[in-house]
């Protein structure tokens, strides 16, 4: 089996189809190359383009695809995004941001913070 490309989302944000370059976009963090296919999209040019080099998760489910769009995509995939620019855990679910703690042996507490941001 061939091991899976990574691509960060800065490599995707360079490829949005301008003078006939590729076209990439993400859904749910895979990477799809959509140049081939974007004149057989059924909603047309513009609709892909609006969202070329970009993470088009959003977009797509808000638009009402039909469960073919997503079979349709699968053989248009490239790669994944980075690990460290994932947004959705391996069920397709956004991750949830973690909140980052005080490195150990930070002097500040919490109150600390929060009274310096209220004064400052």
């Amino acid at each position: 089996m061939a091991e899976i490309r990574r691509y960060t989302l800065a490599e995707v944000a360079q490829n949005k189809g301008k003078g006939g370059g590729p076209l990439w976009i993400v859904y749910k963090d895979v990477v799809y190359d959509l140049t081939n296919y974007i004149a057989e999209h059924p909603g047309g040019v513009d609709s892909i383009m609006e969202e070329a080099g970009t993470d088009s998760t959003k977009a797509f489910d808000e638009s009402g695809h039909t469960p073919d769009a997503k079979t349709i995509m699968a053989k248009y995939k490239i790669g994944e995004i980075v690990e460290e620019e994932k947004r959705y855990d391996a069920n397709g679910k956004k991750k949830k941001k973690m909140v980052q703690a005080a490195p150990e042996g930070s002097s500040r507490s919490c109150i600390s913070i929060i009274t310096c941001g209220l004064m400052g």
